[in-house]
């Protein structure tokens, strides 16, 4: 019965020349897409910073762990020249035996990361045993080839 001109086929009608909306699901996936990728370059700029900040996190804890631990000398080895002028050992020694507190440090966390050229800052905060969280800061800068305390301050 094709000849009848009554005759329709089965199933779903489809107008003629009108193609079919799949335009939502390619803007689903370009966000999507664009959203890993902007997870994907975030990480990798976290993931550089804190390399590029490794050696000065490094001094950072050592100098904390070594003058929490009252060895004042290994501490005050981490002083620049330009720390160790404004802050002679003495000095050093007897404010950090008074207010050793400060130098009990369970953990660092520093939110606030940079480096340029021969310099670098860690800002952020310090836990301390006894559970108490205070705001801290460190400036180093690289000095014969090694990277030593400019300014640092702990608790204010």
């Amino acid at each position: 019965m094709t000849g009848d001109p009554t005759y329709s086929p089965s199933g779903p009608a489809m107008a003629p020349g009108r193609p079919k909306k799949r335009w939502g699901r390619w803007v689903a996936l370009g966000c999507g897409a664009a959203l890993l990728l902007a997870v994907c370059v975030g990480a990798l700029l976290v993931f550089v910073l804190q390399q590029a900040t490794a050696g000065p996190e490094k001094v950072v804890q050592d100098f904390l762990a070594t003058a929490g631990a009252g060895d004042y000398t290994a501490a005050f080895d981490h002083f620049s020249a330009p720390l160790a002028q404004v802050q002679p050992f003495e000095q050093f020694s007897q404010s950090a035996a008074a207010n050793s507190l400060f130098f009990q440090v369970a953990e660092t966390t520093f939110g606030s990361r940079s480096v340029s050229g021969g310099s670098a800052q860690l800002a952020g905060t310090v836990t301390l045993q006894s559970g108490t969280t205070v705001p801290a800061s460190f400036h180093l800068v690289k000095e014969n080839g090694a990277w030593k305390l400019v300014s640092y301050n702990i608790g204010s």
